[in-house]
């Protein structure tokens, strides 16, 4: 299995955070059998968690804006180095500090990165366009974990 990174970015209040909370929320579902190794951390409605799936580790960090905790307490390189994650799912800016931080991380950790944009628009349901991205990354976790990608 390739060790990888999922980068959703975006501007602020784009949707990333809670597309990621509903891939949580999905694989929760799809794998009845996994499991939680760390609890749900929210700050501001942000979450920090690692589900197993087997032996497969996945990271979560949806605190992605610049001078947050990914920053400032390294919570995606402490992802990749002390939690040993096989997937790490975060939110990042468009550029910048956090998009240098996930890509620090996968240089030194050895990870592959995926960079997704969230789906937005101005004007189409959030809810339906956070749900459709969610199944996008569910997908690509599944080919993942089955050696597809």
């Amino acid at each position: 299995m390739n060790k990888t990174i999922i980068g959703i970015y975006g501007r602020g209040q784009e949707g990333k955070s809670t597309t990621i909370k509903k891939v949580t929320q999905l694989i929760l579902s799809n794998y009845p059998n996994a499991t939680c190794s760390i609890n749900p951390i929210d700050y501001s409605g942000d979450i920090l968690l690692i589900i197993n799936i087997g032996t497969i580790k996945i990271g979560f960090e949806s605190q992605g804006d610049p001078g947050s905790r990914m920053i400032y307490a390294n919570t995606v390189e402490n992802l990749a180095k002390i939690e040993l994650c096989d997937i790490i799912v975060c939110a990042t800016r468009t550029e910048g500090e956090t998009v240098k931080k996930v890509d620090y991380v996968a240089d030194t950790y050895g990870y592959h990165t995926i960079w997704l944009s969230s789906f937005w628009s101005p004007t189409i349901n959030k809810e339906v366009l956070n749900h459709l991205a969610a199944e996008n990354i569910i997908k690509i976790i599944d080919a993942l974990i089955i050696g597809r990608l």
